[in-house]
């Protein structure tokens, strides 16, 4: 299986990256959904951000079960580990494809790093595992699509972080001028995106 479970060590701050991130660099912020996400890309610094973009996007395709291990639960064991290969392969295409479209609409800049949030989950390692708790159900589709996200980054050749949602605290100004050039909507989803990309604009 392609996603990894089972483990919080994943979750990783990126401060040492600042300094490999300029001012006309862009980075994607991610904060992914059951089956979607939002993109707001951010160029600059962290305390002077410029909004560059914004992308609400479907990360499964229609013929795909977008609720992937709910599907699964009343499957022989097999066809279970098939239906969920088959939304990991789904995710991350589609992942890949939207963060090239994203790429395309930021003309002579040059996007160097995907910062996805994430929440601190403990998730076990197989699918029969999973399939014993609901709540696990829900846990392991999270991680699916979030993990979508940072292998299409690398897949692309940027530097992929995942961000511990918990710890985007104390960005109330910088966020409220990004909703102001981003223009609405602006709920939690695209204030957690655009805070993800803040921790590896440079401080400068």
């Amino acid at each position: 299986m392609a996603i990894k479970r089972g483990e919080r060590g994943p979750l990783r701050r990126f401060f040492h990256h600042h300094d490999v991130v300029g001012d006309l660099d862009v980075v994607l912020g991610v904060c992914t959904r059951t089956g979607s996400a939002v993109i707001i890309a951010l160029a600059g610094t962290r305390y002077r951000p410029g909004f560059a973009g914004r992308w609400d996007v479907r990360l499964i395709p229609p013929e795909v079960e977008r609720q992937a291990y709910h599907a699964a639960a009343d499957l022989a064991l097999t066809e279970a580990d098939e239906l969920v290969r088959q939304a990991e392969q789904a995710a991350q295409a589609a992942g890949t494809a939207v963060l090239h479209a994203a790429q395309a609409g930021l003309p002579a800049r040059d996007v160097v790093a995907v910062a996805v949030a994430v929440k601190a989950v403990s998730v076990p390692a197989s699918t029969a595992q999973v399939l014993r708790s609901h709540a696990w159900m829900h846990a392991a589709e999270g991680v699916l699509y979030r993990e979508a996200m940072l292998a299409a980054a690398r897949s692309r050749g940027w530097a992929a972080h995942a961000v511990d949602a918990a710890g985007l605290t104390g960005l109330h100004q910088e966020l409220a001028a990004i909703g102001r050039a981003a223009g609405r909507p602006w709920r939690r989803i695209e204030k957690d995106a655009a805070a993800a990309a803040l921790h590896v604009l440079s401080e400068s």
